[in-house]
């Protein structure tokens, strides 16, 4: 099509040329310089399109999902939004939602959930058995504990921490908790003049997922990684009373606590329980004075085992199976992995980084266990509530 256009134009200018009308001439040219541009351009798109398949101009589609708010930074990511525009024709409409209470909520419009704990789908999955819906772990995230260089080597010197290959495993998690509820202080693992009592800060368990976590694994572990129903938790539910009501008014929000942690210092905040994302997501959007502050003095104690927080999809309509379909996209995993922290769901997608080696993450999670079932995890929520409203 582009030589005729071109034969076509000759053709004119020596036509023109003959009569003598240059004005004629000039916009006659002008008008198939446009003309030509236009085509080139289309042809070009046409050819993309044949030869790359995620370049196809596809109808946007606006999904409408709960979300856990643990993923509100991802949902903001232009790259993420970008890859599910172009490749799936996909625009999340979300809206944020605590991961256990949006299974209650009226589902009118709504085309899929996620949440930020498996214990969330098993809920649901138990509610709504008439349902037929599709589900799927898009991604997972450890509980770890950050804390600093002296306290660290004072831990690994008193046989509570245990250092392989550069990375530091926590191997006598119930040795420190009962160091925390005798009310000892960091001088008594060797630590001079820190006379400040022993403490491990979480978030809100109410309020947050990581909190969340935390508390069930504070139960796993005194009762040695094996609670089985409601009356295996009874014996503990005091210590872990007394742990939150020796934390004090805990944070809201795990990003906030690693904000503070991250900022405020050891003897301010000397060790904290959140997500592994946290540390990945923070160093992504910080400044370089930060990051040095993370590659230098950061410490990640990896609880062994530890707790994972899951991250399934739950898609209720064919708008919601789109999404599950796209949240698998290997490079929309190794995106959410290297921005936001997250651990792929997909096999195959490395997790091996340069900036997990430098920071102190492991390449994989090897020693995981389940949280307690959701009526043990009640169980803690309840007395921990009625502990927050009966403190002034």
């Amino acid at each position: 099509m582009t030589l005729y256009v071109l034969l076509l134009c000759i053709v004119l200018v020596i036509l023109v040329s003959v009569m003598h009308k240059w004005k004629l001439l000039l916009a006659i040219l002008l008008s198939f310089t446009a003309c030509g541009a236009g085509l080139l351009w289309y042809s070009t798109l046409e050819k993309r399109e044949q030869t790359d398949p995620a370049a196809v101009r596809k109808e946007i589609e606006s999904v409408h999902i709960f979300y856990g708010n643990e993923k509100k930074w991802l949902l903001k990511d232009l790259e993420f939004e970008e890859i599910l525009r172009i490749r799936y024709g996909i625009v999340i409409n979300g809206t944020k939602k605590d991961s256990l209470k949006m299974m209650s909520e009226n589902l009118d419009g709504v085309d899929g959930l996620w949440p930020s704990n498996e214990l969330a789908l098993a809920v649901f999955q138990k509610e709504h058995s008439d349902l037929p819906l599709k589900s799927q772990n898009i991604f997972s995230t450890p509980i770890v504990f950050f804390s600093w260089p002296e306290i660290t080597d004072a831990l690994i010197q008193d046989g509570i921490v245990e250092k392989r290959d550069g990375l530091c495993f926590m191997t006598d998690m119930k040795k420190f908790l009962d160091m925390i509820l005798e009310d000892r202080t960091w001088e008594f693992i060797g630590l001079r003049g820190q006379d400040s009592p022993m403490r491990l800060f979480s978030p809100d368990p109410l309020k947050s997922n990581d909190g969340f976590l935390t508390a069930g694994l504070l139960a796993m572990m005194l009762n040695n990684g094996k609670i089985r129903d409601e009356t295996a938790i009874e014996a503990h539910l005091p210590v872990i009373q007394s742990f939150y009501k020796k934390m004090g008014d805990p944070e809201g929000v795990a990003d906030i606590l690693f904000n503070r942690y991250i900022k405020q210092g050891q003897w301010a905040i000397p060790m904290i329980s959140v997500c592994e994302s946290q540390v990945i997501e923070f160093y992504q959007t910080h400044s370089e004075y930060h990051q040095d502050k993370i590659r230098r003095l950061v410490r990640v104690l990896i609880p062994e085992p530890t707790v994972l927080s899951q991250h399934p999809l739950i898609a209720l309509t064919l708008k919601g199976e789109m999404l599950l379909t796209a949240l698998q996209d290997p490079d929309i995993q190794k995106l959410v992995w290297q921005k936001h922290g997250f651990r792929p769901g997909v096999a195959g997608v490395e997790t091996n980084s340069d900036l997990g080696k430098r920071i102190g993450l492991p390449d994989q999670i090897e020693s995981f266990m389940l949280l307690p079932d959701i009526a043990v995890m009640e169980k803690i929520t309840g007395l921990l509530g009625k502990s927050g409203e009966n403190n002034p």
